[in-house]
């Protein structure tokens, strides 16, 4: 018994749930030592994996649960890349993307080819095979990336995408060199690769969208069911882009980019995805590519030494030529160049792939796979050091470049009359808060004071707290309040005097033939009495399967003081829903607007504009609206400059004519 006992700790650790549990201290451990010496995080992870693993003190084995876990960190590592790039802004500039990636893929390739062959006197199949692999690179840093809080910054963008075409350029010549050692070679096997990868591609990004529009309006509110479901999505991406001849890392990039307009980047379903990875898998993935670096590469004499100097020389001058020329051809600044070298030069998955299958296949020998793995250990650190250095800098001159103003004050309060619409009021509402607002959105319920209003608070308070906890894992964005008064519309009034309210989130039902009181009393009472920005909502589906708001404008809305605000809160709703925008009115108001919008750097939204003036003809408006659409009407109050009788018959048209799809109604701030 004791000797069963004391097996247990000998080296390598077998036991699997000892193993797990001291990779799990050193999850916990190594980032806060390593953070006290002033050394990135992640860099301790990996250091941690050189010295407990095979090649260090022989703690722990490179097996299969740990290549398992590290693999699935790989693939959330490019999921996220996916999933939190700015699909406008790809849009917009993925020219710049496809020049950086062209750049990070031809130089270091040419520079590898010329040194390897000339320098290092390998043949030229080995030269071309070994020059790919400088060529790739693994975003190490990004989860540096995500906790400054710059990953839709405009270099971020240009890095995920040149990323993804290198690295498919780079496994595709992987492909050709092991399939060129085949001596049944032919060519139909080239047009059987190409219609495999173009197949995947298109059942990625056109079937996934619509399978997982139709999940998660099923299950709207069931937070573990769309967790698996994502995790589903991006495992099976990753093995049918393995069946198609790809690498699981397009896979799971792709996947990423598929559900990118699906997961609201203010969800507790972002925040559960991105807890998840940055806390287990992607630390698994840090230890593990530690583990594969073998120090003793260093005492095997200086041939080796030698080899492995040329090779991190190359790769370095490579990624630092690309970041460079891509620099100087778009204008960015030292810190954004500096920002795209740290992401790109770090190799690890896809770099110790190519370096494997070429000494497997004998055309690549010991000493390039010791000084491969040599570049691994040093390219994660320069990495790890140059993106967090530049990426701070970064983060700061884009909180400079915020205006300081009111935005930064915005308080939200969100009645609410039933708790039914409570979550959906809420999801709206992150979507719309500014990202700079550091007040927390504000529910109010308010108690009538002649029905026991303290047992009612009491109630409400459990069933409000429970619907917080659905909607968001951080307690601090939410803070309810509670009223007591002699009538729900007083209520809503004292509140937003009495808490500087800037803006108002209210839900309509839309039924004025049952309701016609409510909408006549509290809400009209709202409009008449307050002057801050208040919207009625009505939403049919949830908020994630929004693909386009559409927005009907008065003329001369641009005249009322709250334009700049409201214009705002559409593209701030556009950018954190995914959507895009057709705006519909009188021509001087879309110039104005067209105007504005350009002059807004931080958001990168797809807009389009149409003429619209006919208010008369106003029901014709729900015939071409679908569920995926968010139909938005801004209405003056009465006695501005925007205001138009036609506007009193609004509502009810959007009760007759309306009654399948999603709406809001948005009356502009006065002051």
């Amino acid at each position: 018994m004791v000797l069963s006992s004391l097996s247990l700790f000998q080296l390598p650790i077998q036991d699997p749930v000892l193993v797990f549990a001291v990779i799990l201290l050193v999850i916990l451990f190594s980032p806060m030592l390593f953070n006290k010496m002033g050394i990135p995080g992640i860099l301790g992870l990996i250091l941690s994996g050189v010295l407990l693993g095979p090649h260090g003190l022989g703690v722990l084995e490179r097996d299969e649960s740990v290549v398992l876990f590290s693999t699935i960190g790989l693939l959330y590592i490019m999921f996220l890349a996916g999933l939190e790039m700015d699909m406008d802004d790809f849009k917009q500039n993925k020219n710049k993307s496809i020049v950086f990636g062209t750049l990070t893929f031809i130089i270091p390739l040419i520079l590898g080819f010329l040194g390897a062959r000339f320098i290092l006197g390998y043949s030229p199949l080995s030269s071309f095979l070994l020059a790919s692999m400088f060529s790739t690179h693994t975003l190490v840093a990004y989860p540096i990336i995500g906790r400054l809080g710059i990953t839709q910054h405009r270099t971020m963008t240009l890095i995920l995408g040149g990323t993804i075409i290198t690295d498919a350029a780079v496994l595709i010549i992987l492909a050709v060199v092991t399939n060129l050692q085949k001596p049944d070679l032919s060519p139909l096997f080239w047009v059987q690769f190409a219609a495999q990868q173009a197949l995947f591609v298109f059942v990625v990004l056109w079937g996934v969208p619509r399978i997982s529009r139709w999940f998660f309006r099923a299950l709207e509110g069931e937070g573990n069911a769309q967790y698996l479901f994502v995790l589903a999505v991006v495992f099976l991406s990753g093995f049918f882009a393995h069946l198609a001849g790809a690498e699981p890392i397009i896979g799971a990039f792709l996947a990423g980019l598929a559900l990118n307009q699906l997961i609201p980047r203010a969800s507790p379903l972002m925040h559960r995805t991105e807890f998840v990875g940055n806390t287990l898998f992607i630390p698994f993935f840090l230890i593990s590519v530690g583990m594969l670096v073998d120090v003793r590469v260093l005492l095997e004499g200086p041939e080796a030494l030698f080899v492995a100097a040329v090779i991190i020389l190359i790769s370095f001058a490579g990624k630092w030529l690309a970041a460079f020329c891509t620099q100087k051809i778009y204008g960015f600044n030292a810190d954004e160049r500096n920002l795209i070298f740290g992401m790109s030069s770090a190799h690890a998955a896809a770099t110790i792939a190519v370096v494997l299958i070429g000494y497997n296949l004998k055309i690549l020998d010991i000493q390039a796979l010791n000084g491969t793995i040599l570049l691994i250990l040093v390219s994660c650190l320069v990495s790890s050091i140059v993106a967090e250095k530049a990426g701070r800098k970064i983060a700061i001159a884009m909180a400079d470049k915020v205006p300081e103003g009111t935005e930064g004050d915005e308080r939200i309060l969100i009645p609410v009359e039933n708790m039914e619409h409570l979550k959906r009021l809420l999801d709206f509402s992150l979507l719309i808060k500014n990202p700079i607002a550091s007040e927390p959105l504000l529910p109010l319920v308010v108690v009538s004071e002649h029905h026991n209003p303290e047992d009612k608070i009491k109630l409400h308070q459990h069933k409000v707290a429970s619907v917080i906890h659905e909607v968001t894992e951080d307690p601090d964005i939410i803070r309810p309040v509670y009223r007591v008064d002699i009538n729900v519309g007083n209520g809503i009034i004292r509140a937003v005097r009495e808490l500087r309210i800037t803006e108002v989130v209210m839900a309509w039902n839309g039924q004025l033939s049952t309701r016609e009181w409510f909408w006549g009393s509290i809400l009209n009472r709202v409009v008449n009495h307050t002057t801050v920005q208040t919207i009625f909502c009505k939403f049919c589906d949830p908020l994630n399967t929004i693909q386009t708001i559409i927005v009907v404008v008065p003329k001369n809305s641009e005249r009322e003081a709250g334009f700049p605000y409201w214009v705002n809160t559409i593209l701030q709703l556009a950018k954190g829903a995914g959507a895009k925008i057709r705006i519909l009115g009188a021509t001087g108001t879309l110039q104005t607007l067209e105007t504005f919008v350009q002059d807004q750097d931080r958001y990168t939204v797809n807009i389009s504009y149409e003429l619209y003036e006919n208010w008369d003809n106003f029901p014709s408006l729900a015939k071409d609206l679908t569920k995926n659409d968010l139909f938005t009407v801004v209405l003056g109050r009465p006695h501005t400059v925007s205001y138009r009788p036609e506007f009193n018959v609004v509502p009810r048209y959007l009760s007759r004519y309306f009654q399948d799809v999603s709406y809001a109604i948005l009356y502009p701030e006065q002051k």
